[in-house]
């Protein structure tokens, strides 16, 4: 047993809170991408509504996700991640119960909102937790971990949702899942009850100098801006429109096009793995790689316009190009942790993630609307709303053209070789 094995069997007990935190984290990663994205048919035949309001379900996850990346970071800093991811854990799985309970569109509404909330304190409180329980030297391996369930989460919200939603309908799946999320969340209260471990806390008042100091560097806006349009081009197909655009312009089944949505995912886990590889293969470079994600990012709208005009052989490439260019990703949280001051990291991260989410939830709300102003040309049927190729072809128009704006912001972006230059930079 070598020394790396052996520090993780001594920590065995630490290791499956970590596991158990991490489940959490799936479920709140699986919220995200099977509603509306999977269910966007059955939801509006069920329902009768229109594009943009089944949009607003993944909006308002989105709106309040992002919103709340700032105070998440001030509430772990200021009461401890373990109380701050339980209080989070009891309102995933109290929105995850009631969603599918709900038949009122206001009580949907509002109890997406406590799945949004609770996904909210996740991640930052799953970082702050492994930082305090693992050396610096273990961190980046344990918190691999935490992104590869939040993958394995989203993977479960395509294809194995869409087939247990043909088996079942959509609310019995859900239902089932907040459940299983409740029993979770249990069993992680109570094993870190008994091996609770108090870290550091920041005083409230030095929240805000942090928040605007990282807002205030210039330094970050490439970054963020070209994170922002790369993520919301992907996550708009992954989770909102790309299962019911194959539905509605090629004819798909819904498990068919589910598939493709789990291939999607599966070329992001790839190429977020591969990316930190390859960053270090070329001397911790940082810029070629988002770089290189604009360019997938404007490459994979083109090829859906080429699905709409020459025909099915390009969904394929388009979708597992979709998910390619999402890979790059990972460099955005990295650089802006190298371009800000290394005390405000957690403050600045926070900023971004936000920034993400908020973007794509207007990005969501606006394809609703595009959709809907084609409304009086869909083909209305018993089970869906199909709407035409005008609609997708507008949306992906949309797409290239701030695709292209991104590579633009990308050409802007300071280079750290793989280390904080925040007080070079400075003084420069």
């Amino acid at each position: 047993m070598n020394r790396f094995t052996q520090v993780l069997w001594n920590r065995r007990r630490e290791l499956l809170i970590v596991a158990l935190m991490n489940t959490l984290y799936a479920f709140s990663y699986f919220q995200r991408i099977a509603v509306p994205g999977t269910i966007f048919n059955e939801l509006q035949s069920e329902l009768l509504l229109t594009s943009t309001a089944i949009a607003m379900f993944g909006s308002l996850y989105l709106y309040v996700y992002g919103g709340m990346q700032i105070f998440s970071g001030m509430l772990v800093d200021r009461f401890g991640p373990m109380r701050v991811i339980l209080s989070g854990g009891v309102l995933l799985s109290l929105g995850s119960v009631f969603f599918p309970l709900s038949h009122t569109l206001s009580m949907l509404y509002f109890t997406r909102v406590l799945v949004g909330l609770g996904a909210s304190l996740m991640f930052l409180s799953l970082i702050k937790e492994i930082d305090i329980r693992f050396s610096s030297k273990n961190f980046s391996v344990i918190l691999s971990s935490t992104l590869f369930a939040g993958y394995v989460g989203g993977l479960l919200g395509t294809g194995p949702f869409e087939a247990a939603v043909g088996a079942f309908g959509w609310r019995t799946p859900l239902l089932g899942i907040g459940i299983v999320c409740s029993v979770f969340v249990a069993l992680t209260a109570i094993l870190m009850k008994n091996t609770y471990v108090e870290g550091p806390r920041q005083p409230a008042h030095s929240i805000l100098p942090a928040i605007k100091r990282v807002i205030l560097n210039r330094l970050s806006y490439p970054v963020v801006y070209t994170g922002v349009i790369i993520f919301a081009n992907y996550f708009l197909m992954q989770a909102i429109i790309g299962k019911k655009f194959l539905q509605d312009c090629c004819g798909f089944t819904s498990g068919k096009a589910a598939s493709y949505l789990f291939m999607m995912m599966l070329a992001s886990i790839a190429m977020s793995v591969f990316s930190g590889i390859f960053t270090r293969l070329i001397g911790n470079l940082r810029k070629p790689i988002l770089i290189a994600s604009s360019i997938a990012t404007i490459v994979a709208p083109v090829l859906a316009m080429l699905v709409l005009s020459r025909g099915q052989s390009w969904i394929l490439p388009c979708y597992i190009l979709f998910g390619v260019a999402s890979g790059g990703n990972p460099m955005t949280t990295t650089l802006i942790k190298e371009l800000n001051e290394p005390k405000f990291a957690a403050s600045s991260v926070g900023l971004v993630n936000g920034a993400v989410y908020v973007s794509i939830a207007v990005f969501t709300t606006l394809t609703g609307r595009i959709l809907d102003s084609f409304s009086s040309q869909a083909v209305k049927t018993a089970t869906a709303i199909q709407y035409p190729t005008a609609a997708y072809k507008m949306i992906f128009i949309g797409l290239i053209l701030l695709a292209v704006s991104a590579l633009v912001s990308s050409l802007f972006i300071r280079e750290t070789y793989g280390r904080n230059i925040w007080s070079k930079a400075r003084k420069s």
